[in-house]
């Protein structure tokens, strides 16, 4: 090709495009990045002691190895493996009665009219009070018992439930109270998600019953089945509290739990990399649970055929008669009934004053008043509630300026997709971490740095512990928004503040979800404040378990605090639990 211009002539002369293909590579603004370094510097209160402690397992006196493994050789150690494993399984066989309670409620309307408040309270409330509630409630002595008192009724003897073997009826009673709401609460909810016109298309098709179970509901509800076992192993591999007051001293050693056999390795003066050795075991069956559950969070399509023919739009979820109706609220009162006696028992045994509380059982007429709330106040509740209020708030806002922008910048942000597989990787195994792995280098680094008792450090620590979590939820409410929104709000002259604007309908009940779970976790903790802190944050559950040590002659002062206690984060969880399982199914919803 030749071009002339003012008598200068040029010619184009091309030739075959040869070599090996270059790819281009986009730029990528660094600002962005910017939006992860809090959490970064955050996250480095886990990973630096994590780092610590798994040096100190591997280093022996000559050199690095296995050595201090050795430990899981003693029958007190495998009897904990053994009882932690065990938790794993009530924890999944809590998962499946979840499911076909939540089952039942959809298939019977009004079922939860009643029962869903009575199911929301108890996972609103601590661990610690829970395990009060139902050691009062498990109290051998007939005359203060309650069912002991209806078993000695019927049968005439008083079984030693919190004797050999009877003990874990009370500690499973007491975790499934706590966690049964919250696992059908989000299957309900998963259930209630199903398009309308999928479930049209199974009942054009004549699928019902086990086959629609089957083909329909279970494939849809793996992404939130994935979730709730997830959490709920986890929770079972940390049970760590519920023993400790809810277990005799005598009897603890029985069913102690890898958590707790570490803590008091820890206590007695053992070797450090031996302790630390008991972390690292403890890790690996959490990661090991949790590498299972996030495989159940990626999406499964539903591959039903759709037939040819339209379905009738009649054909859907039927509308229940008056008849049904009746029967499910009639079920669902009787069931919250029985379901809310363990609160009932709490409050009553609060009403009444310490040494009736200590003679008699909660329906007794006698010495009712609030002398045993003004018991409690001599101990440093209020001061506690006070201490509590400020860590629980100091760190559910410090996590939330943190994880959003995090959570955008992991799922819109623009990170190469391996960077982006990396970082959802460390924070999944943040998350299933167990306190174990980074509380007693964090618990030395903050006493050397004279922070122990600091509310502003146990804050922190809280903050670290929750964002995990917190990054992984409102990455999944980020990515749930629709594309096409999403690469529209790119191409404006805005961009990223564009794509915020566009998914904040999509995130905001997660942001809720995390706000509320967070200031709830923290107020409720204890293992965290029990490993770490110092006396001078006095957490409102240290001062329950500090009581509940003498049990027997302080059931009124310790109900009396378990009630208080409890009224912020019922009332917080009662008011926003709507918005809180909309939060926790919105990534993963059909």
């Amino acid at each position: 090709m030749g071009l002339q211009s003012n008598g200068l002539s040029l010619e184009v002369v091309g030739r075959e495009v040869s070599g090996r293909p270059v790819p281009g590579k986009p730029l990528r603004p660094a600002a962005p990045y910017l939006l992860g370094l809090p959490a970064l510097l955050l996250s480095c209160l886990l990973l630096i002691p994590i780092g610590v402690t798994v040096v100190a397992a591997f280093r022996t006196p000559s050199g690095f190895g296995f050595g201090n493994f050795a430990v899981m050789g003693d029958p007190d150690v495998l009897r904990a493996v053994g009882n932690s494993l065990a938790w794993v399984a009530v924890a999944l066989g809590l998962v499946v009665v979840g499911f076909l309670l939540a089952l039942v409620s959809y298939r019977l309307p009004g079922l939860t009219a009643f029962l869903q408040p009575a199911l929301v309270i108890p996972f609103a409330v601590s661990v610690l009070v829970s395990g009060a509630t139902f050691r009062l409630i498990f109290d051998p002595a007939p005359e203060r018992g309650t069912l002991t008192a209806v078993w000695a009724r019927l049968f005439g003897s008083s079984p030693v439930w919190l004797g050999p073997g009877l003990v874990w009826l009370v500690l499973v009673s007491a975790f499934g109270w706590t966690w049964l709401g919250y696992v059908v609460s989000l299957f309900r909810a998963g259930l209630e998600a199903i398009p309308d016109d999928v479930s049209r298309t199974i009942a054009a098709e004549g699928v019902t019953g086990w086959r629609r179970l089957r083909s329909l509901e279970l494939p849809l509800l793996r992404p939130i089945t994935g979730v709730v076992t997830l959490t709920l192993v986890i929770a079972a591999v940390r049970v760590f509290d519920l023993v400790l007051i809810v277990v005799p001293g005598p009897m603890q050693r029985s069913v102690d739990v890898l958590g707790l056999n570490w803590w008091r390795a820890t206590t007695t003066g053992d070797d450090p990399g031996r302790t630390a050795a008991h972390g690292v075991v403890l890790f690996a069956i959490v990661a090991a649970v949790a590498v299972v559950g996030v495989r159940g969070l990626r999406r499964r399509r539903w591959a039903m055929p759709v037939p040819v023919v339209p379905p009738d739009p009649s054909l859907g979820r039927p509308k229940p008669s008056k008849r049904v109706r009746r029967i499910g609220w009639t079920v669902g009162f009787a069931v919250s009934l029985v379901w809310i006696l363990p609160a009932v028992v709490l409050v009553a045994t609060a009403l009444h004053s310490p040494r009736e509380a200590g003679l008699r059982g909660w329906w007794s007429l006698s010495g009712f008043g609030f002398s045993s709330f003004a018991a409690a106040a001599n101990v440093g509740l209020f001061r506690a509630l006070l201490s509590t209020l400020l860590i629980a708030g100091a760190a559910t806002a410090v996590l939330l300026v943190i994880a959003v922008p995090t959570a955008y910048l992991v799922a819109w942000g623009g990170l190469p997709q391996w960077l982006g597989r990396v970082v959802t990787s460390m924070f999944v195994v943040l998350a299933v971490t167990p306190v174990q792995m980074y509380a007693a280098p964090l618990r030395d680094a903050m006493g050397t740095a004279g922070l122990a008792g600091s509310r502003i450090a146990l804050a922190l620590v809280h903050a670290a512990a929750g964002l995990p979590f917190a990054v992984l939820l409102l990455r999944s409410a980020f990515a749930s928004a629709p594309p096409a929104l999403v690469s529209e709000a790119l191409q404006g002259p805005a961009r990223q503040s564009a794509v915020l604007a566009t998914v904040q309908r999509t995130y905001r009940p997660a942001l809720v979800a995390v706000a509320v779970l967070e200031f709830a976790l923290v107020w409720n903790d204890f293992i965290v404040g029990f490993l770490i802190s110092g006396p001078g944050t006095t957490p409102l559950s240290l001062v329950l378990w500090g009581e509940a040590r003498q049990f027997s002659a302080s059931a009124g002062t310790v109900a009396a605090a378990g009630v208080v206690a409890s009224v912020v984060p019922v009332v917080l969880m009662l008011s926003n639990w709507q918005r809180v399982v909309r939060g926790l199914t919105v990534g993963g919803r059909p």
